[in-house]
């Protein structure tokens, strides 16, 4: 009993050590994922902007926003550039509200895709209050240190009922 009692500070600092370790390699891979999560929250945040430019007719946010090299595809199937989509914004309608929910981001090194669904409200002519949801696809990529888009896809997308 005394031979075991003589070991137990050793025997105590090996189990701390070994759990400071284990601590440590644990949170390692934690470590290399807070980059891609800030990446992705830029993303994300870039998406938004890019909505928010939209509704308040941002135009030269909507420039800096767009890569040069920027195409969409929109909800009618209309293939369009930079200088096509903010022309098709200043041509666009008033909105009440332009919100977008980014449900996935996926990062790959200096590019990504996000994708979500778009809420729109605005008033027709008779003063209605009209609301659109859009399902989108949105490709950006990091240049000269900002998110930029560089190709988005949207289509009307008809939310299931609840009961």
């Amino acid at each position: 009993m005394v031979y075991a009692l003589g070991r137990l500070p050793t025997l105590l600092l090996a189990i701390v050590l070994a759990s400071s370790f284990f601590c440590l390699a644990v949170q390692i891979p934690s470590l290399r994922g807070q980059p891609e999560v800030s990446a992705r929250a830029a993303v994300e945040a870039g998406y938004k902007a890019y909505l928010r430019a939209w509704k308040d007719k941002d135009y030269p946010a909507l420039n800096r926003l767009l890569s040069d090299d920027y195409q969409a595809v929109n909800f009618q199937g209309i293939v369009s550039t930079k200088a096509n989509e903010i022309a098709t914004a200043k041509e666009d309608r008033n909105y009440d509200a332009m919100t977008g929910d980014v449900i996935s981001v996926t990062v790959f090194g200096d590019c990504a895709i996000a994708s979500g669904l778009i809420e729109a409200s605005w008033r027709d002519r008779q003063g209605r209050l009209q609301q659109m949801t859009f399902r989108f696809l949105a490709i950006l990529k990091k240049q000269k240190g900002e998110w930029k888009l560089v190709a988005t896809q949207s289509t009307r997308f008809n939310k299931p009922v609840t009961g």
